[in-house]
């Protein structure tokens, strides 16, 4: 039996005390007979209902929050329950709820110490090899500086060896990077044709940070998906509304561990010269492995550098190289160690002793 709603049987008795003893009696005699009983109550400061909630042996909670409704368990005796606020959407499909992701903790496809190398030998260099496979790895950089570029060039390595990869977009629409990667020698229109590469358009405001975690399981639990690449962490941020950002990305992170999955964090900081940041919105620590790039500025020449600021599992080199984009693709240089104060941006050379004489 559903009743819809017991607050309208409130305004028919004369006092909380009254009401409470008709409705015991009533939902007593309900279950006495055998029936399975679902009521619905609208509860508010004028009129709260923990009394209907300390009767029951269930409750459902449902908020509307800024990017949706939410349907939360608060009660259920006699059984276990999964806690938090999960999202829910009333669609042509009738009721569907997207539960938050929790990590199974158990190792995924992924061979342990496997290496998921850039295909470039001096980047491979600085990474002792590459990223493990089924760790998290932030690229972070100002804008423009070629992270998602950085990502791509993994991605692209991953395709060469039968590997399926899903790009995120939160910010560039999908055909002007399929175009701007035909500029640069990344064939991201081969891959997606060949099937080996996935690349979606998040748009914003559209999905709540539940269901974009549900999207990613469905990809990689059904499509067998070694990496996922998500462009960018503020870009999802601001499409989600995400006031709670650390800990939907921490739980969409472990969970993509758990399952071996290796990820791919694009991260834009603010400054283009200055003082140094790895992250502004505090996910460095989420990262297993920190790539970052720099603007330099050289003789009156923008030019970029590359560095590893964090690898957990393995060494990695501490010098920077210089890092370019053409149309023949990414190109790296040799370490920059005639120069010195490359993290502020506007770097020095270093004087020789020949040079002095």
């Amino acid at each position: 039996m559903f009743i819809d709603s017991m607050t309208q049987l409130r305004y028919l008795s004369t006092d909380a005390y009254q009401f409470r003893q008709q409705a015991v009696g009533f939902l007593r005699f309900l279950v006495a007979a055998g029936a399975t009983v679902l009521f619905t109550s609208e509860g508010s400061q004028e009129a709260p209902d923990e009394d209907l909630q300390f009767i029951s042996d269930g409750i459902m909670t449902l908020q509307i929050q800024d990017y949706g409704r939410v349907l939360e368990v608060t009660k259920l005796r006699g059984s276990s329950f999964r806690k938090g606020r999960h999202a829910m959407r009333i669609c042509d499909r009738g009721l569907v709820v997207f539960p938050q992701l929790v990590s199974s903790g158990s190792p995924g496809a992924a061979a342990p110490g496997r290496i998921c190398p850039a295909g470039i030998p001096e980047i491979d260099e600085l990474l002792n090899g590459g990223i493990e496979s089924g760790t998290v790895t932030i690229i972070s950089g100002p804008s423009g500086v070629g992270k998602t570029t950085l990502g791509l060039q993994f991605i692209k390595e991953a395709a060469g060896r039968g590997d399926r990869s899903v790009v995120y977009l939160f910010e560039e629409a999908v055909e002007t990077l399929l175009n701007r990667c035909e500029g640069i020698n990344i064939p991201v229109r081969a891959m997606v044709e060949r099937g080996t590469l996935a690349v979606i358009k998040v748009d914003p405001l559209l999905y709540s940070p539940d269901e974009f975690a549900n999207q990613v399981r469905l990809e990689v639990e059904q499509a067998n998906v070694q990496i996922i690449m998500i462009d960018s962490v503020l870009g999802y941020k601001l499409s989600f509304q995400a006031d709670d950002l650390i800990r939907n990305i921490h739980s969409l992170c472990q969970y993509l561990k758990g399952q071996g999955v290796t990820t791919l964090l694009t991260n834009e900081v603010e400054s283009i010269t200055g003082d140094f940041k790895a992250t502004e919105l505090g996910v460095s620590y989420l990262a297993d492995n920190i790539i970052f790039l720099r603007y330099l500025e050289i003789r009156g020449q923008m030019r970029r550098a590359i560095g590893v600021l964090k690898k957990r599992l393995s060494d990695f080199e501490k010098t920077l190289r210089e890092f370019e984009i053409s149309r023949y693709g990414i190109k790296v240089g040799r370490p920059l160690t005639q120069l010195r104060g490359i993290l502020s941006g506007v770097p020095e050379f270093i004087k020789s002793s020949d040079d002095e004489r």
